[in-house]
């Protein structure tokens, strides 16, 4: 009856052992950067303002990670809360009149990262698809009156990297690129505009594994 009990308990340690080898869970959470200078991205005009951006500000992430690891090789999908800024200058023309301003816009996205990766040792390198669904924004540029703000619900990306485990904690640092153009939901008097770049970023996260 002790070798049989014995024999149970070594099962269950071996067994608890082999899974959290093959399926981890967690959290994350990070900042971003973007990946992009205001310089290099072209202003636009309409018969009454021009438009441009002056500042992509840093980004925040948080959310939970799976990862399911086979020999060296895993599938990680992600869900983040992700939230971030952009300041523009605006030029509007009234009458004979030009007044300069700044307005921002800040942004709540849905990301959800599939990426599939190696590891090696401690390392691990990843790259995959990223889904953006847009959950809400708010935006000095409602103030005028000929604004209209229009999203598209689930935009796409990719993201690439390379992170590193140390136990239970992991650090992350990807290059996130987009295949939409920089303020495609941009719609003045009825008519959409964006910018001729396509939104990059830096994103760095911590995590803890369970």
């Amino acid at each position: 009856m002790k070798k049989v009990i014995l024999l149970a308990f070594c099962f269950t340690l071996l067994h608890t052992g082999v899974q959290a080898q093959i399926f981890k869970w967690g959290i994350r959470a990070g900042l971003s950067t973007p990946d992009i200078k205001p310089a290099e991205v072209s202003a636009f005009n309409t018969d009454s303002l021009s438009l441009k951006v002056k500042d992509a500000n840093y980004g925040f992430h948080f959310g939970m990670f799976a990862r399911l690891k086979v020999a060296n090789f895993f599938i990680q999908p992600e869900v983040l809360l992700n939230s971030s800024k952009v300041t523009y200058g605006l030029k509007a023309i009234k009458g004979a009149a030009i007044v300069d301003s700044l307005r921002n816009e800040r942004f709540v996205n849905l990301d959800v990262p599939l990426l599939l990766g190696v590891k090696l040792g401690a390392f691990r390198l990843n790259g995959g698809p990223v889904g953006h669904l847009h959950l809400a924004s708010t935006s000095d540029l409602a103030e005028l009156k000929s604004y209209q703000s229009k999203f598209e619900s689930m935009t796409f990306g990719y993201q690439a990297g390379i992170g590193a485990d140390f136990g239970k904690l992991g650090v992350d640092v990807r290059y996130e690129g987009n295949f939409t153009k920089f303020g495609d939901h941009l719609n003045f008097n009825g008519k959409a505009y964006s910018f001729d770049k396509s939104p990059s970023r830096i994103l760095i996260s911590f995590g803890i594994g369970f």
